[in-house]
């Protein structure tokens, strides 16, 4: 299932991780470009698969800050920039939120977030953990383009510990602890009821 050295084995709980966070629905079990698309990274970044992370609590509001959805790489607003230090002058949703609505404001939408927010089912909150890391040296704009609109949290230092439901691996199989799937084999018959019960399992775990 995972080797000795693996820092993220396979059905276990893992350490503190910050950082961006999604939803479940996000992820395209048939499709790995379609995932890079929804998330919003650079095609060709899952290519040697990725580790699927699920929350199995919701966070409390001053664990987290609001980034739109991914449409906003990298939480801001308007398009990711050629160089990192003009990146981080764009304006960050997290930021217009405060201004427009104060502290009380910003935490009332936090808690009527939480309360539609969910631990199971197909828009739990999870975090995908691709083997390619992040390269520094790519410019925002390649590395990160717009993604497709899906929840867009990040969570604060030190973050939260996750299960590590899932190893998507290069050639379509995923490895759980309820087995080995087979979810894109180019055979439809075949795969499709892989992608259904790991489907289910993703959604329970």
């Amino acid at each position: 299932m995972s080797s000795p050295k693996d820092d993220l084995p396979v059905g276990q709980m893992t350490k503190h991780f910050a950082g961006n966070i999604s939803q479940l629905n996000a992820i395209v079990l048939s499709d790995y470009r379609r995932t890079e698309e929804n998330i919003g990274y650079h095609k060709g970044r899952l290519d040697q698969g990725f580790k699927l992370l699920v929350l199995k609590h919701l966070p409390l509001p001053e664990v987290f800050e609001f980034q739109g959805t991914t449409l906003r790489s990298g939480g801001r607003y308007g398009l990711p920039e050629e160089t990192q230090e003009a990146d981080k002058r764009r304006a960050t949703v997290h930021d217009g939120i405060l201004t427009d609505r104060g502290a009380a404001g910003y935490r009332d939408l936090q808690t009527r977030a939480l309360s539609l927010a969910t631990v199971t089912g197909p828009k739990r909150l999870v975090k995908v953990m691709p083997t390619i890391r992040h390269d520094e040296h790519m410019a925002p704009r390649d590395q990160y383009p717009m993604g497709g609109g899906f929840l867009q949290w990040d969570l604060k230092k030190p973050g939260l510990p996750f299960f590590c439901a899932a190893h998507f691996k290069p050639g379509g199989t995923v490895v759980t602890v309820d087995g080995t799937f087979q979810v894109n084999s180019d055979n439809f018959l075949a795969d499709y009821p892989q992608r259904e019960k790991l489907q289910k399992y993703l959604q329970t775990v």
